[in-house]
């Protein structure tokens, strides 16, 4: 029987395992995804987990710079696929994704 190498994936996690969690149990994701759905043509994460995951961010780092998430999430990357069950891709965190998201959660009609 022959043997395929293994890879070790090393990770730094802190309390980003914790925040989703409880996201998820509070279906948070669903929630949000209610109230933005996507478009017909948009591809990736949907919103409700572009949010959740940047919220975890914003809680964890203590930053609310968009600048910064989508390296954060590289460093993470692994975690947070197996924690939330989702495929991230290299685009679903870009300043301009992350501005599209911030439009739609500061329109008034959004949470009527």
């Amino acid at each position: 029987m022959a043997h395929l190498p293994q890879q070790i994936i090393s990770e730094r996690i802190d309390d980003v395992v914790l925040l989703l969690e409880v996201m998820k149990k509070m279906g948070l994701p669903e929630i949000l995804n209610q109230y933005l759905p996507r478009h017909w043509k948009q591809e990736g994460l949907d919103w409700g987990w572009v949010a959740c995951i940047w919220l975890s961010y914003i809680i964890s780092q203590g930053d609310h710079r968009k600048v910064r998430v989508r390296e954060w999430v590289e460093q993470r990357h692994y975690t947070i696929e197996q924690v939330c069950g989702i495929k991230i891709r290299e685009t679903d965190f870009t300043d301009d994704r992350l501005g599209i998201l911030l439009k739609r959660l500061s329109k008034p009609e959004t949470w009527k």
